[in-house]
C-alpha cells in the first residue's frame, strides 16, 4: 500500500474531493484524513506528513517545497499540484533531483479561464455592464432609442490573443463556432502550429491596433513583464475590449489606467499587481472597467470537483502505472503561467 500526503488547507480539500473519490484512493494508498487538515497549511504540518510519503497532493496556498524539506522526504517521488501553476511551489533544486516528478491541474483550469474569457467578451460586446448600472439607477433606455452600439461575436469582429498558452489554445477552440478571425502574438508559436490552430500570427503592435477584443494569455515569466505598456497601449482601438485573466505583472497598470480614464475602450480585469489592489486604486472606480477578484479559473463547483478527481487519478496512475497525463517539466515553465 502506498502513502499519499494531502497537503492543503481543510477548506480547499472539502471543496475539491468527493467522498466516493476519497474511498477510491483508500484502495491503493493510505492518506492523512481530510478532517484533520489545518485551516492554514504550514511547513510544520508538511514535515510531519512527508517523510514516508510516496506522493502528495497540494493546492493553492501550500507552502513551497524547500531543498531541506525535500531532503527530509526520501520516499517522495510525485507531487500532484491540485491547482494551476507550479512556478513557486518547488525550489530550483527540485528540477535536478532524479526520480521526482510533478503534475498540475493547469489544463483543467485553463478550460475554466477560457469560459470566463468568453463570458467577458459576450457581456462586454452587448454592453450588459453599463445597461445593468443604468437600470439599477432607475433608467431605462431600450433599443428603440437608436443609441445602442452593441456588437455581435462573428466573422466581422477581430479577436487578438496575447500569448498562445494552454488558456490561449482553449480560447481559440471556444471561439471557433462564432467564426471570428483570431490573431495571436506569441514569439514561441511556430507558423505551422498557428496554421493548424487556424489563427494569424502577428506582431504585438499589429495585434493591438487591429483587434476589437484583446485578451491576455501570456505566461508570467520575466520576458512578459509589462509587455502591455505606455508605448503600445495608445495603439488599442477606440471602442475595443481589453481583457486580462493572465497575470497583473504583464500590464503596466499606471499606463493602462491613464488610457482607460480617457474612456476610449472597455476593460475586464481579473488580475492586478499587487493583489488585492489598494482600496483607492482607480480600477475600482472607473465606469469602463469590470474588476473581478482573480476568480477566472478553478472556482466553479464543477471545476473544483474535477480538479479533485484529476488529482487522485494522476496519483493513482503514477503510483500504479508510472503514467502522468499533465506532467510539468522545467523547460516548460517559461511557456506556462
Amino acid at each position: 500500500m502506498y502513502k499519499t500526503a494531502v497537503l492543503m488547507e481543510k477548506s480547499l480539500a472539502e471543496s475539491l474531493f468527493l467522498a466516493e473519490d476519497l474511498e477510491f484512493m483508500k484502495t491503493f494508498s493510505t492518506f492523512n484524513p481530510i478532517d484533520g487538515l489545518p485551516e492554514k497549511m504550514t511547513h510544520e504540518f508538511m514535515e510531519e506528513q512527508l517523510p514516508d510519503a510516496d506522493a502528495c497532493i497540494t493546492c493553492w496556498r501550500t507552502p513551497a517545497f524547500t531543498r531541506e524539506l525535500l531532503e527530509k522526504s526520501p520516499k517522495l517521488r510525485f507531487i500532484m499540484h491540485g491547482a494551476g501553476t507550479v512556478r513557486s511551489l518547488v525550489c530550483e533544486e527540485f528540477w535536478d533531483m532524479k526520480g521526482r516528478r510533478i503534475s498540475s491541474n493547469a489544463p483543467i483550469i485553463a478550460k475554466d479561464v477560457a469560459q470566463t474569457t468568453l463570458a467577458f467578451i459576450l457581456t462586454s460586446l452587448r454592453h450588459f455592464w453599463p445597461m445593468n448600472a443604468l437600470t439599477h439607477a432607475g433608467g431605462w433606455k431600450g433599443g428603440e432609442s437608436g443609441t445602442f452600439t452593441t456588437r455581435s461575436l462573428d466573422k466581422n469582429l477581430k479577436v487578438g490573443l496575447v500569448g498562445c498558452s494552454l488558456v490561449g489554445k482553449e480560447v481559440i477552440s471556444i471561439l471557433k463556432p462564432f467564426g471570428c478571425p483570431v490573431s495571436v502574438w506569441d514569439p514561441y508559436l511556430s507558423p505551422l502550429e498557428a496554421d493548424m490552430l487556424g489563427v494569424d500570427k502577428v506582431d504585438l503592435d499589429t495585434l493591438l491596433s487591429t483587434s476589437d477584443v484583446i485578451s491576455m494569455h501570456a505566461p508570467a515569466n520575466p520576458d512578459c513583464r509589462n509587455i502591455i505598456n505606455e508605448d503600445n497601449l495608445p495603439l488599442i482601438r477606440d471602442g475595443a475590449i481589453f481583457i486580462n485573466t493572465a497575470r497583473g505583472l504583464e500590464v503596466q497598470e499606471e499606463a493602462l489606467v491613464k488610457e482607460l480614464e480617457t474612456g476610449r475602450f472597455f476593460a475586464c480585469i481579473d488580475v492586478t499587481n499587487p493583489e488585492p489592489p489598494v482600496e483607492d486604486n482607480p480600477l475600482r472606480k472607473l465606469d469602463n472597467v469590470v474588476l473581478t477578484p482573480h476568480v477566472a479559473g478553478g472556482h466553479t463547483v464543477q471545476t473544483r470537483k474535477l480538479m479533485g478527481r484529476n488529482a487522485i487519478k494522476e496519483v493513482y496512475n503514477y503510483l500504479t502505472k508510472g503514467l502522468i497525463a499533465y506532467e510539468v517539466r522545467k523547460e516548460m515553465l517559461e511557456h506556462m503561467a
